[in-house]
């Protein structure tokens, strides 16, 4: 069977990733202070649970055979390793340079090879291991601690499904209760859903859980999906908005609502996710999620060093003074221009061939009789 696209859903993660980019300008704008820019890193919530989702419709119904298994963890681990072992190697290199340069020019700000560049947290990084933090902080590409979070969601799910327990009942109930009540638990203790390590950990199993849910209890049709995508579409933006601290668990329903909604692919808020433009960010979402840190501290680093700009501490590292929000506007619009365009590049030469080896090589685990459809669904599967 050749799984569905979900194309408006697809669109969304695209946005979703964009949203990410503005959450970790690292200078003055003018919308630095909107909250609804504070509040962007909850898009990673949005991607835990259309993960959840989407993994469940494409593999639950045959992963209970060891060979569907295999199919499963082979296709993701080439589906994610690819981009982020390349980002990793770069950064490395620019560790080098660094190093390089400190020894003809003295000392840099943080020694090379040294803090959040450490070469134990580039082996937790090798080994998928910076979603877990084994040593408590964020290193190297530090977006990709919610890869390495997905990566352990990925083998629970491996063994909840092996176990055929991925199924309606009253277990499905029980998560999706537990999983809302961790979400609230992280608010309440925390006030906020910014958390990594192993509450980050707590927060993507529990949204992954619910995406799986949203498969399991979704109709075959759903009339009122237009209107509950278009609801839950402009409530969601009106947390982003307003809310503040532990009040933005509000969005975990939201976007449970939303992805359930958007999965028909009707109405006018996913005729616009299905436009060719967001179509486009969707493909290239995840390069652009793995991408937009390095890149800007690059930036950040040309600009510290040529224009010899000050700097002060800041909620995601050092915010440099640019002087003017208008500056720090155009900044960002080049830093945007250059992400995509790195992200395309990323794409079509590590993501695409990555994903086709894992492609080929899970259909050699495949029976001869499911190949043509596990082939199929490569081609299809929105994530």
């Amino acid at each position: 069977m050749i799984s569905k696209r979900y194309l408006a859903l697809d669109g969304l993660r695209g946005v979703a990733a964009l949203a990410v980019i503005f959450y970790h300008a690292p200078w003055l704008t003018h919308f630095s202070d909107l909250q609804i820019t504070k509040n962007a890193y909850l898009a990673v919530d949005f991607f835990f649970i259309l993960s959840g989702f989407v993994i469940a419709a494409n593999y639950a119904p045959g992963i209970a055979h060891g060979g569907d298994l295999r199919v499963f963890l082979t296709k993701r681990f080439f589906r994610l390793y690819p981009l982020h072992f390349v980002i990793l190697v770069a950064l490395v290199g620019l560790e080098i340079v660094k190093l390089a340069a400190q020894e003809r020019a003295g000392a840099s700000d943080i020694a090379p090879f040294t803090g959040p560049n450490s070469l134990s947290l580039l082996l937790e990084n090798l080994l998928m291991l910076q979603g877990v933090g084994l040593e408590g902080r964020l290193g190297w590409n530090p977006p990709a601690w919610s890869v390495g979070a997905e990566c352990v969601a990925y083998l629970l799910f491996a063994w909840v499904a092996l176990a055929g327990l991925v199924r309606r009942g009253r277990l499905v109930v029980a998560v999706c209760v537990a999983s809302f009540a961790a979400y609230l638990l992280i608010a309440v203790s925390e006030n906020t859903l910014d958390v990594t390590y192993v509450l980050g950990l707590v927060r993507c199993v529990a949204g992954f859980s619910l995406g799986v849910a949203i498969w399991l209890y979704s109709p075959q049709k759903f009339p009122n999906a237009p209107f509950v995508a278009g609801a839950a579409g402009l409530l969601a933006l009106a947390v982003m908005a307003f809310a503040g601290g532990g009040a933005t668990v509000a969005i975990v329903p939201l976007f449970v609502g939303l992805t359930a909604a958007l999965q028909y692919d009707e109405g006018r808020v996913a005729k616009f996710l299905s436009t060719r433009t967001v179509q486009y960010l969707g493909r290239v979402s995840y390069s652009i999620y793995l991408t937009h840190m390095p890149l800007l501290f690059v930036f950040k680093t040309v600009l510290k060093r040529v224009a010899h700009l000050h700097f002060h501490a800041g909620a995601h590292g050092q915010i440099l003074d640019v002087g003017s929000p208008w500056i720090g506007d155009g900044l960002f619009a080049g830093v945007v221009i250059v992400v995509l365009a790195v992200s395309w590049a990323t794409h079509k030469f590590v993501e695409e061939p990555g994903r086709r080896l894992g492609a080929r090589l899970a259909q050699s685990f495949a029976a001869p009789g499911e190949r043509s459809a596990e082939v199929g669904r490569s081609a299809q599967a929105p994530t």
